[in-house]
């Protein structure tokens, strides 16, 4: 049986799950490239394969189509914007996902960031190691109004965490979890009333057709001009145009995101900005989180050749 990979942080943290995915009979072909495939070069690895452990590779129709002998499709993540779903059911491939394994440390990284772009930290500390000692005043965390917009297991993680700093918490989501909503306080809020009221707003939510830059010119004129919003979620969320607009114009505070538009590539006019933080998809990319999506992705092959 013959296995690709092609997450480069799969089994980093502990390699013991490509042992036990060869003791299973499964040859490993990895990722010789180290960084996302391009549709072309994807095939080309994928062709003879039984299985995947995709990343963020497009796995498209073309895709598929030139390769006959593929069996399951284990995401490496939850996202699958990256799949064409109806390619994969026309085929009869059962896709499967990492669910909930990552979550924890991605709603640390969104919070992270809240606390980095509300404090000016990386500003400050490049001013410090340049030998520029200057003060700048920050925002508040504690105590202040915060948006979740999305209350899946990564929002549920930051409303969580939020909560111990005595924030206000509004949520959206289309089904709420109502026990959840009540032992954390949190208030039902529409994502206008969101935008609206709320210090930091932070998008949870998955990029489906309903959610493709929903945060646009309108969204962000409709925001605080002290308000920071986080995206660790899809790029897809923003109109990135309006996004520098608001930025430029003072419309919001600040922005901080752990994802881009055409990864791998850095977005350079959103990095200008000096109220922006910006990481290259990291959220995930702890030891246990990656030991927990690695062995889940490995499992969710596995027991398809039992």
């Amino acid at each position: 049986m013959n296995l690709l990979i092609t997450s480069n942080s799969f089994g980093s943290a502990d390699k013991s799950v490509f042992e036990k995915l060869e003791n299973a009979g499964f040859t490993i072909t990895t990722n010789k490239y180290k960084r996302i495939m391009t549709e072309e070069e994807l095939t080309e690895e994928l062709k003879g394969k039984d299985a995947v452990i995709l990343g963020t590779e497009v796995l498209s129709e073309k895709v598929l189509e030139q390769c006959p002998d593929l069996k399951v499709v284990s995401r490496y993540g939850v996202g699958c914007d990256n799949i064409d779903m109806e390619a994969l059911k026309k085929r009869n491939i059962p896709l499967e996902i990492t669910r909930g394994a990552n979550s924890d440390a991605v709603a640390d990284h969104a919070v992270a960031l809240m606390l980095n772009v509300a404090h000016h930290i990386n500003t400050a500390d490049a001013h410090m190691k340049e030998g520029i000692w200057k003060k700048e005043t920050s925002l508040d965390l504690n105590e202040s109004k915060v948006g979740i917009i999305g209350l899946g297991a990564i929002g549920k993680g930051v409303a969580k965490r939020v909560s111990g700093f005595g924030c206000e918490i509004y949520g959206f989501d289309v089904y709420y979890d109502e026990a959840f909503m009540e032992e954390y306080h949190i208030r039902k809020a529409d994502v206008s009333t969101i935008l609206k009221e709320c210090d930091f707003i932070t998008l949870h939510v998955p990029a489906t057709p309903e959610f493709h830059q929903f945060m646009n010119e309108e969204a962000f004129k409709s925001c605080k001009n002290t308000a920071i919003v986080i995206n660790t979620a899809r790029a897809d969320l923003v109109d990135h145009d309006a996004l520098y607009k608001a930025l430029e114009n003072g419309w919001i505070a600040g922005y901080g995101a752990d994802v881009m538009k055409d990864e791998p590539q850095v977005d350079t006019k959103l990095a200008s900005y000096p109220n922006t933080v910006l990481t290259p998809h990291m959220g995930a990319v702890t030891t246990g989180a990656i030991k927990k999506v690695s062995e889940m992705a490995a499992e969710n092959v596995l027991k398809y050749f039992k």
